[in-house]
């Protein structure tokens, strides 16, 4: 979630694709509706952090592919919220880095899975609203966490959004809520929790290869609604497009979320189906590179957010059983947040500033290069924006 200098370094044909993509941002900007359109899909992929409108492409066309009615939801959120962010006249870097478009485009998504039926009037002009909305809120809250600790507030514009309109639609006659939300008793069940991973709750279960490769890939895809190993693919790949080192993350982050479901005998088929990854895999990959200049010891630091992020969702997910609501992604925001307000606790992490987040392999190119003018005693110069 960065406004930060474009990378450097990048020659040949592959530095209009690689990175942030900053040669082609300065030319979408020329023409004002390919550039509106540019820094939506920015947006989009700045939900795992990549400023890249190749990796917004890859994730919108695979919620356009897991379900046509959830890519229009999307489309629809990223749309109004950025809007909304230039209507209001918002920080104008910040929109065009998409960091106005995140959240609504997971409002899209949320509202678009959990509204009845598709396709309804109301339902899309719930989606319109809230997508705004969330940009307000998103205004509100970066001041606030970048005031006063100099963290981003990650996707709770997103979460506080969505959840205070599913709670509130319990009680309304136009809140159009799916069955996909059902209260229900609180249950103690954990001796009779079936453990292997599974479709659903009818099918045979198993951990092998097929099972885990499905757990993982899914895991990448719940982060955006999608339950299906295609869905993963496609954004690992869009995700490899802006930087190989998140792309390695997010795998690694969604099976240590696998692992951790499994370790602590979860039901096989959320498990199965990702919903013990999605929060990891961002969680992962938010710091291991994107926050902390990538190290053994940030990879390692990493890898247990992960693991305390999949504790969070099994947590926050038992608590909102009664109300019949997911737990969207609180437990990446609160797990993540955790591990960032942790930078000024240790020298041996090099902490990245949200104002100058780029790629993780930048971060460490432009850390080495710190480091040796530090060492041989040259002052610093640094580059100006493009």
């Amino acid at each position: 979630m960065t406004t930060a200098p474009p990378e450097r370094g990048h020659h040949g044909p592959w530095r209009w694709i690689n990175g942030t993509m900053p040669e082609v941002d300065e030319r979408a900007l020329k023409v004002p509706v390919i550039g509106f359109l540019e820094y939506c899909l920015r947006g989009i992929g700045q939900v795992v952090f990549m400023n890249s409108p190749i990796t917004g492409a890859f994730i919108l066309l695979a919620t356009w592919l897991q379900e046509p009615w959830l890519g229009f939801g999307a489309t629809v959120g990223v749309l109004a919220s950025t809007l909304a962010a230039l209507a209001l006249g918002f920080d104008r870097d910040a929109i065009h880095a998409g960091l106005y478009g995140f959240n609504g485009v997971l409002v899209g998504l949320g509202l678009a899975l959990f509204l009845s039926p598709p396709w309804d009037g109301i339902v899309i002009l719930w989606i319109i609203l809230l997508s705004a909305a969330s940009s307000i809120l998103m205004a509100a809250l970066a001041a606030s966490f970048g005031g006063a600790w100099g963290v981003p507030p990650f996707t709770l514009a997103f979460n506080i959004t969505t959840l205070t309109f599913l709670i509130a639609a319990l009680h309304l006659t136009r809140g159009r809520l799916a069955d996909s939300i059902a209260p229900a008793a609180p249950q103690v069940n954990g001796p009779g929790v079936r453990t292997s991973l599974r479709a659903s709750a009818e099918a045979t279960g198993n951990t092998d290869v097929v099972a885990v490769i499905n757990a993982i890939f899914r895991g990448i895809g719940q982060l955006f609604f999608c339950n299906s190993i295609l869905a993963g693919v496609l954004i690992i790949v869009g995700i490899a497009f802006c930087s190989r080192i998140a792309a390695l993350f997010a795998l690694i982050g969604s099976a240590v979320g696998m692992l951790t479901g499994m370790a602590l005998g979860a039901d096989g088929v959320l498990i199965y189906n990702g919903l013990w990854g999605f929060n990891s895999f961002d969680a992962a990959l938010a710091i291991a590179g994107v926050f902390y200049v990538l190290t053994w010891r940030s990879a390692i630091l990493g890898v247990l957010c992960a693991i305390f992020t999949a504790l969070l969702f099994g947590a926050i997910a038992s608590m909102f059983v009664p109300w019949g609501l997911p737990a969207l992604t609180l437990p990446f925001c609160f797990g993540t947040l955790t591990f960032v307000l942790m930078k000024d606790s240790s020298k041996f992490f090099e902490w990245v500033p949200p104002a100058k987040v780029i790629t993780p392999e930048e971060h460490v190119r432009r850390s080495h290069e710190e480091h040796a003018m530090a060492g041989s005693g040259v002052p610093e110069t640094r580059p100006g924006p493009a």
